[in-house]
């Protein structure tokens, strides 16, 4: 299911990590963030957020385009995916459907 939400913020870039479970070796892609808010006393903070990137979309290409974001403002957009384990256990997580690059306005 689409919820069409989105992410404004500098991107990051994607990285991978190589996680174990139950025997099983498993790497996982996700994608980074940072945005930037005024804080109730005037200060500007920066929150680092990290979704993931699922396996439909962890091919070569695309990782590659989500790098070469790296550094600008873009617009990220993704959809929450949820389900039950065999054992019964319940996920859930925000995994990215695609990043475009914001252009200031005025220029193209």
């Amino acid at each position: 299911m689409n919820t069409g939400i989105f992410c404004r913020g500098v991107m990051l870039g994607a990285i991978s990590e190589e996680k174990t479970y139950d025997g099983k070796a498993r790497t996982n892609f996700s994608l980074g963030v940072q945005t930037t808010s005024r804080n109730e006393f005037g200060v500007e903070e920066n929150k680092t957020h990290k979704y993931k990137i699922g396996s439909d979309r962890n091919d070569a290409q695309t990782l590659n385009y989500f790098n070469s974001l790296k550094g600008k403002l873009v617009e990220v957009t993704f959809e929450t995916r949820s389900g039950t384990l065999e054992n019964g256990n319940k996920w859930s997580g925000q995994y990215v459907t695609g990043a475009v690059e914001c252009k200031p306005e005025g220029k193209v």
